[in-house]
């Protein structure tokens, strides 16, 4: 806004020039443009400002109502009630770390990715999932006389069974006796994170577990080659490719770091559109430390994760009397399964 009123004063002044000069002398066509063009440009910048103005007052409404709702929640969590998480997950998280001056430092949110392409289903109890395992395919010439030919469409089910998964913090009375900290808000992110961090490793579980799967063998032991990586890529049916992802340990990152095409350049390149993700073949890398083996993965189609349509967090004041302590306890429904297995293609180490 600042940059706008500069600019909005500095035609202001040009404007009075202008006026002033033609005091003495007569007008001319080039003129009347010159002052109408700048006139034009005066009315845009204060719409411009009205707009930012508006904005910012539409912002400041929306942090007092987030600042009204967390009060009504610390509330509800003093008073022993249960307290309802609609989101269900988050992408980014927060964790306290140490305390400066009385206020509480965050680390950076940490970035989880499997979540982030497998199939999320919400459910409340048991759950059927429809999983289409065949497509129909290509027309065929269908001749006037003969049989058009038959293809079936099949169609399997996921059954996703919810279940509950939890987690109890217990925390000092003198700490939630200290103003200087907000406990509750903590433990709610926290709990969050608990969560999706519960669901990266349930996918990794189910990817590492599967049967079925497409196998690529290692040229040699102990270190990927190029011809892996080409191998594991073609070794994905090409109709899982385009939407597949490259799933990583850090030792399969270490190695692929070292690697060069026929170029002579990194065939692992940084994603500029996600800061310090990574991209192979075009394709995304999503490094998790639960994996075994390295994979390239069409997760919206090889895995299906149900997850409780909430989490909650209940607080007790009575588990822990004797040793001064307060207990949160965060619980959630999950399950997840595999489904469609051939859209799973892993590099089997040697050795």
């Amino acid at each position: 806004m600042k940059a706008l009123i500069e600019r909005r004063a500095k035609l202001m002044a040009e404007l009075d020039a202008m006026e002033t000069e033609l005091e003495t002398r007569t007008a001319e066509q080039k003129d009347v443009e010159e002052m109408q063009a700048k006139i034009a440009e005066v009315k845009e910048i204060d719409a411009q400002i009205e707009q930012q103005k508006e904005t910012k007052n539409l912002k400041n409404t929306k942090e007092m109502k987030v600042e009204e709702t967390d009060m009504e929640t610390r509330a509800m969590l003093v008073e022993g009630k249960e307290v309802e998480i609609r989101t269900g997950m988050t992408k980014t998280n927060v964790k306290g770390e140490q305390v400066h001056n009385g206020a509480l430092v965050t680390e950076p949110a940490k970035e989880l990715g499997l979540k982030d392409y497998a199939r999320i289903e919400k459910f409340n109890g048991n759950s059927i999932v429809p999983v289409q395992k065949q497509k129909m395919g290509k027309l065929v010439k269908a001749g006037e006389l003969t049989e058009i030919s038959k293809k079936d469409i099949l169609i399997d089910q996921i059954d996703l069974r919810p279940e509950k998964y939890a987690l109890l913090t217990v925390v000092s009375e003198e700490l939630m006796n200290d103003a200087s900290y907000d406990v509750e808000g903590l433990i709610r992110e926290e709990g969050n994170q608990a969560i999706d961090e519960t669901v990266e490793s349930m996918i990794a579980t189910t990817l590492n577990t599967a049967e079925g799967v497409e196998e690529v063998s290692q040229k040699a032991s102990g270190v990927i080659a190029l011809e892996d990586v080409t191998n594991l890529y073609f070794g994905l049916n090409a109709k899982y490719r385009k939407n597949a992802i490259f799933v990583v340990n850090d030792e399969h990152l270490r190695g692929l770091a070292g690697l060069v095409d026929t170029t002579g350049q990194p065939i692992l390149v940084r994603d500029l559109v996600n800061g310090m993700s990574f991209k192979l073949m075009g394709r995304p890398v999503v490094v998790c430390e639960d994996i075994t083996d390295m994979m390239f993965v069409d997760m919206e189609k090889a895995v299906v994760c149900g997850i409780g349509t909430n989490a909650q967090v209940k607080r007790s004041d009575d588990a822990f009397f004797t040793t001064g302590g307060v207990a949160f306890r965060t619980t959630v429904a999950l399950d997840c399964k595999p489904a469609i297995v051939k859209a799973i293609a892993k590099l089997k180490f040697a050795g």
